[in-house]
């Protein structure tokens, strides 16, 4: 409900402005307290330093977001087209594949907290979000076996290991939530 209620705020506000109609909250800062559903409203002075509005504004146009941020990006990486089922597993055909693979690296791709919750034992967790093939410290000539909740983080990982030239890669179909079913009834669902 938050992002809602913010959001139409802040759409409010830009109709205020595009109409020059009504009063904007320049000047003032609205704070919403969800859990009491209040709003309070609180006046803010001018920065006369601000780069932005202040006496002397440094920042007159769009911002190049890239260079403000310190991001380098490498440019658009073209997207690899691969027929994922051939790199897709049953929960039933991971679990057997795992098991008569001594060689096999089992990687989560979820996130901590997910992770916290429940996880196949064996894994090692590399989160999507911080996912590099180049670092993540995996051997491109091991066999690879990816899982994460239901299956598509964990086939953007393995895309992104194929691009990096790993090649004995597999997916786990329906991921943890599958396995969780069809597997180990007794892990932890969420």
């Amino acid at each position: 409900m938050l992002p809602g209620v913010v959001g139409l705020i802040q759409a409010t506000e830009i109709i205020k402005l595009i109409l020059e109609d009504g009063i904007p909250l320049i000047g003032r800062l609205l704070l919403y307290d969800a859990m009491k559903m209040k709003f309070k409203e609180v006046r803010v002075r001018k920065d006369p330093e601000c780069a932005l509005c202040g006496e002397h504004p440094s920042v007159t146009e769009l911002v190049d977001y890239q260079a403000f941020c310190d991001i380098h990006l490498p440019g658009p990486v073209p997207p690899i087209d691969i027929n994922e089922d051939l790199y897709e597993l049953s929960p039933q055909e991971f679990k057997t594949a795992i098991e008569q693979d001594p060689s096999a690296v089992l990687v989560d791709v979820r996130e901590r907290f997910e992770w916290d919750i429940c996880r196949i034992d064996g894994a090692r967790l590399l989160p999507l979000s911080k996912f590099d093939p180049d670092t993540c410290g995996l051997d491109p000539e091991s066999s690879i076996y990816l899982y994460c909740y239901m299956g598509k983080r964990s086939m953007l990982a393995l895309k992104e290991l194929k691009r990096a030239g790993f090649n004995n890669l597999k997916n786990l179909t329906g991921g943890i939530d599958l396995w969780a079913v069809e597997v180990d009834s007794d892990m932890p669902r969420y």
